[in-house]
């Protein structure tokens, strides 16, 4: 019987006072005073619940409570609760059923006094299945909250580990890193940003962990798709100076072959680097070193040849020409004989000189009295002395312009420089001419020697003032002398606080040495 149904019975009962009826109805009902006495129980009651006093008395405290204020008219509903029937009680078994009581305060008639009227509904099955349904929820509310202690824990514990992990990579001075190469996000521990010089992982990229030349990055992609490590060094400006990194990875790859990641690590190598970048120097100029060792025997080889050779040339001249006189009365051969002799013995003792002056400049002990020295005339002369020589050649040799310049020099050092410079301009002079030049400019005398001779190649110009340093090559027929007169000329400038300089417009064009040298002071 539904609840609807059942009201209006109960209405019927009551109002009309028919007991029989209200005894037939199917749900259990009591009817009380108001002093909660018993005033009828139907079958249904009875059958289920057997004695009445027995079976209120299990339930009064909540009888109580329900009819507590109520007023006539007024229905009230009790929460479920267990009650003992009969039956189960005599078995002492657990009660299995669950009771709701529908109270309601019946208002005084003609025929019956007010009346409270109880019915009780049996919501067994709905409280043990709400009751199920809470113990399961508890349960899964237990497994949800157990289930977030363990991943709260087991995060904590890797939360742990990782920072352990980075604190041992940075104690190790090594940085991890890695790449999601579906997003490009790169995750990487506070050394690798280090390393890499880096204010923060926000400026930290694909290219800046793989690259190392000017493209190297599709080099190392290839070698990752191909499931091989990359490797590279990194030169980094950064605050705290140069430095250089080692950078290493290796890609992580699904079950159907496609890369997911790529894991790696960075590590300052610049202890490493430098060493090996020392080292590397060192070895650049120990080869260096060599080289010029072996430069410098040939050299030497070459200068001990050519001094044999040089000096034999002027001995023997001047042995034949004095075996000739013992031989010979002719009064012209005499004077040919002197000459001859005077001219290998002046050339013999030059190229002493200049062996006694070359180590005294390598040693440092060439020293000059410096003294007014009148450098045009010093070069007049010095041409008359060589102008037999060139007048031999076939040469024109030429003064367009000399004038008077002061210098303070010593004077015999000075002659060396203009006998060395132009000799040597008859001497790399085949045909044509040969002049020299004194001038003043900007507060410094200018001597310039020029020749119409061999000339000497653009990529040789820097090396003509060198030691043992022939202007001419062995092709263009061999010249005597020793390669240390331009070199000479060079120190002795030096000693002066003079220059030289040479310009040629190549092979076969001549060429031009200028010297410069300050005026005396007290003549300016």
């Amino acid at each position: 019987m539904t609840d609807s149904t059942s009201r209006s019975a109960e209405a019927s009962a009551v109002g009309t006072a028919d007991r029989a009826i209200f005894d037939r109805l199917i749900e259990p009902y009591l009817m009380l005073d108001p002093g909660l006495r018993v005033v009828f129980a139907n079958r249904a009651w009875l059958a289920m619940f057997g004695e009445t006093e027995a079976a209120l008395g299990q339930c009064e405290h909540l009888i109580r409570a329900l009819v507590a204020n109520l007023h006539p008219g007024q229905r009230r509903l009790s929460p479920a609760f267990s009650l003992d029937t009969p039956d189960r009680a005599a078995t002492h078994e657990q009660p299995s059923r669950y009771w709701q009581i529908h109270v309601s305060h019946l208002p005084a008639t003609a025929d019956e006094p007010p009346l409270i009227l109880l019915r009780f509904d049996d919501v067994t099955m709905h409280t043990l299945a709400t009751r199920t349904e809470r113990r399961e929820k508890a349960r899964l509310r237990s497994h949800a909250r157990l289930r977030q202690i363990l991943a709260r824990e087991a995060e904590q514990r890797l939360h742990d580990h990782r920072v352990r992990f980075e604190r041992a990579l940075a104690f190790a001075g090594v940085g991890a890193w890695e790449l999601d190469v579906g997003t490009g996000a790169v995750h990487c521990s506070e050394q690798c940003v280090e390393d890499l010089g880096l204010p923060d992982i926000a400026g930290l990229d694909r290219q800046k962990l793989f690259i190392e030349q000017p493209d190297p990055v599709a080099e190392h992609w290839q070698a990752l798709q191909a499931k091989r490590s990359f490797e590279c060094e990194r030169c980094i400006d950064g605050a705290r100076g140069r430095r250089w990194v080692l950078i290493r990875g290796t890609g992580q790859f699904a079950d159907d072959g496609t890369m997911q990641s790529v894991m790696g690590f960075t590590l300052d190598i610049t202890s490493r680097k430098e060493r090996e970048l020392e080292l590397s120097a060192t070895a650049g100029e120990e080869r260096s070193g060599r080289e010029r060792s072996e430069a410098l025997a040939k050299t030497m080889d070459h200068f001990i040849a050519a001094v044999s050779h040089e000096l034999r040339s002027p001995l023997n001249a001047i042995v034949s020409w004095a075996e000739l006189l013992q031989v010979v009365a002719d009064p012209s051969h005499v004077a040919r004989a002197g000459e001859a002799i005077r001219r290998n013995g002046r050339q013999l003792s030059h190229m002493v000189d200049d062996l006694l002056d070359s180590g005294a400049v390598v040693t440092g002990k060439l020293s000059v009295h410096l003294q007014p020295v009148d450098i045009g005339a010093l070069a007049l002369n010095v041409v008359e002395d060589i102008r037999k020589t060139a007048e031999h050649k076939g040469l024109r040799l030429q003064t367009p312009h000399v004038e008077p310049c002061i210098v303070m020099a010593d004077e015999s050092r000075l002659e060396q420089v203009v006998w060395n410079l132009l000799t040597n301009a008859v001497k790399f002079t085949d045909a044509g001419s040969v002049s020299i030049s004194v001038s003043t400019s900007d507060g410094q005398a200018v001597l310039t020697v020029q020749d119409t001779g061999r000339g000497i190649a653009p990529d040789a110009l820097p090396d003509v003032f060198d030691r043992f340093q022939q202007i001419a090559p062995q092709s263009s027929g061999r010249v005597g002398g020793l390669g240390l007169g331009l070199w000479l000329v060079k120190n002795i400038l030096s000693l002066h606080g003079g220059t030289v300089d040479v310009a040629s417009a190549g092979r076969g064009q001549g060429a031009t040495f200028t010297v410069r040298l300050p005026l005396d002071s007290n003549l300016r």
